[in-house]
């Protein structure tokens, strides 16, 4: 892959490199990169590496309290993927294969295998492929490589309202693919805006909704014995956590999810969380106490007549009065909301798109797979010099405030990435100057030799 002019560097030696994921000529065992994601990450130590001898990890997608989701590249098929890296000191009860006397059941290493061995079985157009998984050679984290998707966050949407149309359409397809992963006794267990996008299929734009890390929570949990610890501190999103997980009940199932999806429909339709607090701890409370709130659709939406009773039934407190699984919710869904509407997804194109059908918000297109966003830290040598920590955010309120909203980590993202524009800027102003010179060089070229002539 030619970069043309020198655009590909060795983030470890600096070398300039012509081919892009070429190795580098002085044999550190880096590749080459894009010389602008190294300068925006400088810091960063996997940038450049080679991981499971397949993937070269290229740039950074997204970071979280568990880790990085960087984009990486495979050479043996020539694609790009989103490599989820899950570092080994950060994952709860995960010993990366050390056995305990007390335990009973496999280690921390042949349980996650076990468990992505599991969801690489979820096969379905609205999920998220899990390609491969595995542990970097020193043992010091994790990784999960998964089909790398184009589109628009959910969470973007949500912030600018959708059509009832589009609302509708989203949630048929998001039930289809938890459909798909309940029949596989898979459950999402986190479900949330952040982990929907909104994609189109490549080949012909037809427009499609992606659920992003299904079972994540359950691949990195500690044994059953303790999973009611890492699945209610780690994973759990106050905003759209059910009323079981917010007692840290261990016992997880499909009701967990439907919970989620009738609090991702209320927001949809009401611009709003069904429950609003100053304080993680106090959301917790009113998901398990307070009563399922009226449904007050944003003005001028027109629901369908119903809709308000699905809401309710999915965010029912007992789990047995909710829509057993996915299937029992679709089927319910369809009656009232009706079939696949084939444009119900266009939310938006901005005027002079190549590709007028792809699903997108104005102003707001992101590419890749993300985790939750979290307060940076400081990260453990290896990873990079910023942040991956299990802790929560320093203010509770700002949390549930960026959860709500999908704001922590915005300025950063924004100053990075036009520190990274104004790099390639200035590459493209070095190719106007030198073409300047040249055409000048040979004017005056031409002016010297005719005046000699005459």
């Amino acid at each position: 892959m030619n970069t043309g002019f020198w655009m590909a560097i060795c983030p470890n030696c600096k070398t300039r490199v012509e081919q892009l994921f070429a190795p580098c000529p002085s044999g550190d065992g880096f590749f080459a990169i894009e010389e602008a994601e190294h300068a925006s990450h400088p810091d960063d130590r996997l940038l450049g590496r080679r991981i499971g001898e397949r993937f070269i990890v290229a740039a950074i997608l997204g970071s979280g309290s568990m880790g990085y989701v960087y984009k990486a590249y495979q050479a043996q098929v020539d694609r790009m993927v989103a490599l989820k890296v899950f570092h080994a000191d950060k994952v709860e009860g995960t010993l990366m294969g050390q056995r305990t006397a007390s335990s009973t059941g496999p280690g921390g290493q042949d349980r996650f295998a076990q468990e992505a061995r599991v969801l690489a079985k979820l096969s379905h157009p609205n999920c998220v492929t899990l390609y491969d998984f595995g542990v970097s050679e020193d043992e010091r984290f994790l990784y999960i490589a998964m089909e790398h998707v184009a589109g628009v966050s959910l969470r973007k949407a949500v912030r600018r309202g959708l059509k009832i149309d589009a609302i509708l359409e989203i949630v048929r397809q998001m039930l289809m693919a938890l459909r798909e992963a309940h029949s596989l006794d898979i459950v999402h267990r986190d479900l949330k805006p952040e982990n929907i996008i909104l994609s189109y299929r490549r080949s012909s734009d037809e427009q499609i909704v992606k659920v992003l890390d299904f079972g994540i929570a359950k691949l990195l949990q500690q044994d059953p014995q303790s999973a009611r610890t890492a699945v209610g501190l780690l994973f759990g999103t106050p905003a759209y956590m059910s009323p079981e997980q917010c007692r840290g009940e261990s016992d997880i199932g499909p009701a967990t999810d439907i919970y989620a999806l009738g609090c991702m429909l209320y927001e949809l339709v009401c611009g709003k969380l069904p429950y609003v607090s100053k304080s993680p701890q106090e959301m917790v409370r009113m998901h398990q106490l307070e009563p399922i709130p009226d449904l007050e659709p944003r003005p001028g939406l027109k629901v369908p007549a119903g809709l308000e009773t699905f809401v309710r039934t999915c965010m029912a407190k007992n789990p047995g009065d909710r829509y057993a699984d996915a299937h029992a919710a679709l089927g319910a869904f369809e009656s009232l909301a009706g079939k696949a509407s084939g444009q119900a997804l266009r939310v938006g194109t901005p005027e002079g798109s190549a590709r007028k059908g792809r699903v997108m918000v104005p102003g707001d297109r992101i590419i890749g797979n993300n985790v939750d966003p979290t307060v940076d830290r400081a990260a453990p040598a290896g990873l990079s010099a910023r942040a991956i920590s299990a802790q929560p955010a320093a203010a509770p309120t700002d949390g549930v405030r960026d959860t709500a909203r999908g704001e922590v980590g915005g300025k950063k993202a924004s100053s990075r990435s036009i520190a990274a524009m104004l790099r390639q800027g200035n590459n493209a102003l070095v190719l106007i100057a030198l073409s300047v010179v040249l055409i000048f060089c040979a004017l005056l070229f031409t002016y010297i030799y005719l005046s000699t002539r005459g």
